[in-house]
């Protein structure tokens, strides 16, 4: 990371800060879950009535799955003031790619997986955020069903101890939204 700092403000350069006033509210379902990519196969779309980790679903394939997948909920926003809306995605498993109102927002890859969004419709705002997660849920579905995945020629894939590498006792891994997506109001304030 580079700082850089100077004695005055140039020209042109904003100068607001914002600050959350409060700790935001869960946007409310009904959530839409829709596989877009990925493997084994594809499970079939379903609807949560929060934003939760895919691997809860009912289709036993959800477990296995590696790709990405789009949450979708369509909201009206928050009786509350705010100059701003900062989108919080909480526990996200690993990266997520986010459109409000079919507009792209960013890319939330690390920790805090948080995104400002601007200004929100009054009524009718379509969230849609696609979540891609790590290969480790399907290579342990690989490895229970004995499929012959590791075919590098030279030393293949080891364990930590050296020995040939067996996911089939991993647990499954948490993959997408795993705890409530929040929209916090922001307040504009101006520094000294």
């Amino acid at each position: 990371m580079i700082v850089r700092t100077l004695a005055r403000r140039p020209a042109g350069v904003a100068t607001h800060l914002y600050v959350a006033p409060g700790a935001g509210a869960p946007i409310a379902g009904p959530w839409q879950v829709e596989f877009l990519a990925g493997g084994p196969e594809l499970p079939a779309t379903a609807t949560l009535d929060s934003s939760a980790s895919w691997t809860t679903l009912a289709d036993p394939r959800a477990q296995a799955f590696s790709g990405t997948v789009r949450y979708r909920v369509a909201f009206d926003a928050p009786k509350a003031k705010a100059e701003d809306w900062l989108l919080d995605l909480g526990d996200v498993r690993e990266a997520a790619r986010v459109r409000l109102n079919g507009r792209d927002m960013g890319i939330a890859w690390s920790l805090p997986f948080q995104l400002r969004l601007g200004a929100l419709k009054p009524v009718g705002n379509v969230l849609e955020i696609d979540v891609t997660n790590l290969p480790a849920n399907r290579i342990r579905d690989l490895d229970r069903r004995k499929v012959e995945w590791k075919i590098m020629g030279d030393i293949n894939l080891a364990s930590l101890r050296y020995r040939a590498l067996d996911a089939s006792g991993w647990d499954v891994e948490p993959s997408g939204l795993n705890s409530p997506v929040k929209l916090v109001p922001l307040r504009a304030i101006k520094p000294r």
